[in-house]
């Protein structure tokens, strides 16, 4: 990605003093904050009665009926080590249904203190069961979260145990609930489909400004490349958490907004343990994403992934040393 066209809020104007404070209390949360502020309230211990979590966990769980297909595809976690499917979908004007607009793998190790994140382009070519190659993200469009967990799993060879699904078609409710957050971009732009203008330089972002910084596809001047895309709802990500725990008292508010739009088989309970295990740890977070090559197949726009890459990835997560860099 060109770093030029991405400014986080926490690498902005802001003082040393407040960056270190800031980088602190980012090392001693899990890869699990990324998830939204249901799971920073969960780990950072906010006061709160089991009956207010169990309110958070009955609107995550979803249908029934679904759990069960899910719980049908992820593997049992086995010893310290956990792994989660992130997924992001969307669903815009004119779709039929909602597509998987983010995809990310995480593995975190307990024992090590090390977590991994591995996001994988939408437009990534591979084999879908009963469906043959195709995009990664039609997966969800053909079979939801059980057909993507499949995919997912058979892609990397590697087992999940948890899925969990974030609504980017209610995101903009998550950033207004936590009153904005600060993001900075190099240039500006007007998004004629939400009908809002994304300002150029750091801003305040309230929701509908967010949601098109997140969905812009011209990210570095490459036009249509998820690859650049992903890094940038990423970045947002980050400065979202970075901001959302300098004010506790907002936190409860925003967990029920983002649990109205997140789905997971993970149980409270399971939560609660996760979050007891990893509290107070150095937790060191590895991010990358997987590497492929745009094409043109058949009319069709593919990133044709690159294999050699991907297993550099995963031998690295599964020995617990840094991803290999880009040359």
């Amino acid at each position: 990605m060109d770093s030029s066209q991405l400014r986080p809020a926490h690498e902005s104007s802001r003082s040393a003093r407040r960056q270190d404070r800031q980088q602190q209390k980012k090392r001693k949360k899990t890869v699990w904050i990324v998830l939204g502020a249901v799971l920073v309230t969960i780990l950072m211990g906010v006061g709160a009665g089991a009956f207010w979590l169990r309110g958070i966990q009955d609107k995550m769980t979803g249908d029934p009926v679904a759990q069960e297909q899910v719980d049908e595809k992820v593997k049992p976690q086995v010893g310290n080590i956990v792994t989660v499917l992130l997924v992001g979908t969307d669903q815009r004007a004119g779709w039929d249904s909602a597509r998987a607009d983010s995809i990310v793998f995480v593995r975190a190790d307990q024992a090590a203190g090390k977590a991994y994140m591995i996001s994988i382009p939408r437009d990534t070519r591979v084999e879908i069961p009963e469906h043959g190659l195709d995009k990664i993200n039609h997966a969800w469009a053909f079979g939801e979260a059980p057909l993507m967990i499949e995919t997912v799993s058979d892609y990397m060879g590697l087992p999940i145990n948890y899925v969990f699904q974030v609504d980017f078609g209610n995101f903009e409710q998550a950033v207004d609930a936590l009153g904005g957050v600060e993001f900075g971009t190099e240039t500006g732009w007007t998004d004629g489909e939400l009908g809002v203008t994304v300002r150029s330089g750091v801003h305040l972002r309230q929701g509908t400004e967010a949601l098109a910084i997140i969905r812009n596809r011209s990210w570095g001047g490459r036009s249509g490349s998820d690859i650049v895309r992903v890094g940038v709802q990423q970045e947002f990500i980050k400065a979202m958490i970075a901001q959302s725990v300098d004010s506790y008292a907002d936190v409860p508010k925003a967990a029920n907004v983002v649990a109205s739009f997140v789905n997971t088989n993970m149980g409270l309970g399971k939560m609660l343990g996760l979050g007891k295990g990893f509290a107070g740890s150095e937790l060191e977070i590895e991010t990358a994403t997987l590497p492929g090559t745009p094409q043109m197949i058949g009319g069709v726009s593919y990133v044709v992934p690159d294999e050699v890459g991907k297993d550099a990835l995963i031998q690295a997560m599964l020995k617990n040393e840094p991803f290999p860099t880009e040359e």
